[in-house]
């Protein structure tokens, strides 16, 4: 495979309240169970968010169910301290993975590319577009998200990825959407958008590698199910 602060959004308040207590004498026994019933890998998880947070680490693992993708999710949306050294985190991780891309070719290190992918995604709630654009010998020249949508659905416009091929001089690209919905399946439209794309940037010279579908850890690759 390829690689809110919102006002009255329950899970900022339940955070709030499991914060609270954390940090109070009053934390309710099943709370403390809870913390003591990880297994070793949400153990690691714990420790390592504890360095970004503190002794509230724990409480904040629990009032995103455990998940840390909905935890990036929360991050990215509340613009807190601690939330933010995790997004920083987050960017870093990328970074790292980017590294890795731009210092061979991608098909040298599909996992790189997955897990870049999956740290872009991870936790969003709406659908968005990526594209990476590569090199003559597939590296990688700069990863942006060119679109964004609503829960099941992005605008694509053809003609703004070819502009922005011809700004990097790219020889190729690898696309890369998310499903929120938890099914990396490809859609009809995903397929036929995907010819159009390859149709479009067949004219500027610039072949279109594959096109990834990203949802949660699961990741789906066009090339690979023949679809290109």
């Amino acid at each position: 495979a390829w690689f809110s602060r919102v006002a009255g959004n329950p899970a900022c308040v339940s955070l709030e309240h499991i914060m609270a207590f954390s940090t109070s004498s009053s934390l309710s026994s099943s709370l403390v169970d809870s913390f003591s019933s990880y297994t070793a890998r949400q153990q690691r998880i714990v420790d390592a968010l504890r360095v970004l947070m503190g002794d509230r680490a724990a409480a904040v693992y629990e009032a995103h169910d455990r998940s840390l993708s909905k935890l990036a999710g929360y991050a990215r949306d509340a613009h807190l301290p601690d939330c933010q050294c995790l997004v920083t985190g987050l960017q870093l991780a990328q970074e790292l993975l980017a590294e890795e891309m731009i210092a061979r070719p991608v098909f040298d290190s599909p996992r790189a590319v997955g897990d870049y992918l999956k740290l872009h995604f991870a936790g969003r709630t709406h659908e968005s577009f990526v594209v990476l654009f590569l090199d003559a010998t597939h590296r990688l020249l700069a990863a942006e998200e060119m679109f964004q949508g609503t829960l099941t659905q992005t605008s694509v416009y053809p003609r703004e990825i070819v502009r922005r091929s011809l700004h990097h001089n790219a020889a190729a690209v690898v696309f890369s959407h998310n499903h929120p919905s938890g099914s990396t399946a490809p859609s009809r439209a995903d397929e036929m958008l995907t010819q159009t794309l390859k149709t479009a940037l067949m004219l500027i010279d610039v072949r279109v590698l594959d096109h990834l579908v990203v949802s949660g850890s699961q990741s789906l690759s066009f090339a690979e199910r023949g679809l290109l």
